[in-house]
């Protein structure tokens, strides 16, 4: 199923005659990243991942990646799709494990990361970038990310990607974390730990994680609501629904800085054209 990252032609066995390129596998895990200069970077920050991955498991607990999470989010995809399903960084495979779907497919930058991935869940799996998909048009029913748009190289391309190999109607799902003031962090945590229920306990294992399990990632841009409410919009897509704490009290989230898009690629005839990076109509 899939094609070449940079000109999108049908390759066979990894090979593609337009490009005359032809893609590795590592491990069984065809790498098909983007030949252009400004994506190399990509190689060095999956082997940062890789190494983070080969020394922890469950890297992201401590993130709000707990299971009532992963059952919470499964389901919200589960009510608006169970057709194919496209995971962009898909991780240690937790939420790709726990989705229901006609068929599975995953991609990650960190080889690591789809090693434990493929050991959870059956799926195809690849290497690759978000703004660069080796995936033919009109492909899934639904495209689902968490806490990767914050770390797309560049966001509007990688928006227009997921756009493109998105059905006609076919949904995409993404949480996101929106920046907060220091006041406002302090806040959630005052609120979590403190005020109205005091929880020292909590609160030394939560100190204890940021100490021994804290992780720097390369994230390349910070979004509020707006801001991730816009690319998503210049690209194409609808927002159908926001969920936060704020507006859904219930929601297995774990605090006011997690927030959750539903978005749709519109039904064919029904939306005006997108743009390229460039400004022209794709």
């Amino acid at each position: 199923m899939f094609v070449c990252p940079d000109c999108k032609s049908p390759m066979e066995e990894l090979y593609c005659r337009q490009c005359q390129s032809r893609f590795p596998i590592t491990d069984g895990i065809p790498v098909l990243l983007p030949r252009e200069q400004r994506f190399h970077s990509a190689a060095l920050i999956g082997d940062a991942y890789d190494e983070i991955y080969a020394k922890r498991s469950n890297v992201w607990s401590n993130q709000g990646r707990t299971p009532e999470f992963i059952q919470y989010f499964a389901a919200l995809l589960e009510s608006v799709s169970t057709g194919k399903v496209l995971e962009i960084g898909c991780g240690e495979g937790f939420l790709l494990a726990a989705m229901t779907a006609s068929e599975k497919t995953a991609i990650d930058i960190s080889a690591e990361a789809l090693r434990k991935a493929r050991s959870r869940t059956k799926a195809e799996f690849g290497i690759a970038l978000a703004e660069r998909l080796p995936f033919p048009d009109c492909t899934f029913d639904m495209v689902a990310t968490v806490g990767v748009m914050e770390h797309f190289l560049d966001d509007r391309e990688a928006t227009r990607e997921i756009w493109r190999v998105l059905r006609s109607g076919g949904h995409y799902a993404l949480l996101i974390h929106v920046d907060l003031s220091p006041g406002q962090r302090l806040a959630v945590k005052f609120s979590e730990f403190v005020f109205p229920r005091f929880r020292p306990l909590a609160l030394l294992q939560w100190l204890y994680g940021k100490a021994t399990r804290s992780v720097i990632q390369p994230i390349q841009r910070l979004y509020t609501v707006s801001s991730a409410r816009a690319c998503l919009e210049v690209s194409g897509l609808r927002i159908s629904k926001v969920i936060s704490k704020e507006s859904d009290s219930h929601a297995v989230l774990s605090g006011p800085q997690v927030v959750i898009f539903l978005a749709q690629k519109p039904v064919s005839g029904s939306v005006a054209s997108v743009q390229d990076s460039a400004g022209r109509d794709i």
